[in-house]
């Protein structure tokens, strides 16, 4: 299959990149990432991808970083869905002849780990809402309200 074989990337100025998990491949760092080398590869992909200001594909992905298809298809659905630091706008285009959608993204932001701290606000604690009226009535109403079942539990119905 023509998208499991690994993609071919110019060996100019760039690096490789050993992931933490050992059932993953090394891949590519383009040029313009070289600074970013510590950040994790889907925070690597949404940097390349800001860079580009342009909506990126899977195959795009997998040329620019040396990795398979399906791998840069995961990272895409992955990004998409790390909203505390990346922030992009996401879609399905149908090509031509084709029966699947294949998804694309846009990113236009993102929060490097050295400023998630600054970035990603603690929510404080709160208590639970206390809810002591019935809907949206008014005072005069819950007040009649309260009165009836109060009258009916003493009637024992």
């Amino acid at each position: 299959m023509a998208n499991t074989q690994r993609t071919r990337v110019s060996e100019h100025s760039v690096s490789r990149k050993r992931t933490v998990q050992a059932n993953h491949d090394t891949f590519v760092i383009p040029p313009s990432l070289q600074q970013y080398a510590s950040e994790p590869l889907y925070i690597l992909m949404a940097l390349w991808a800001q860079q580009r200001d342009d909506w990126v594909s899977r195959t795009d992905i997998s040329e620019a970083f040396g990795i398979t298809d399906r791998r840069a298809s995961f990272q895409i659905s992955y990004i998409s869905r790390r909203n505390q630091r990346v922030t992009c706008e996401f879609r399905a285009v149908r090509n031509e002849g084709s029966p699947a959608p294949h998804n694309q993204i846009r990113v236009t932001g993102v929060v490097l780990s050295r400023d998630t701290e600054k970035a990603v606000p603690v929510a404080p604690k709160s208590k639970p809402l206390k809810r002591s009226h019935i809907g949206n009535a008014s005072p005069e109403l819950r007040n009649l309200f309260h009165s009836l079942m109060g009258s009916r539990r003493a009637c024992g119905n």
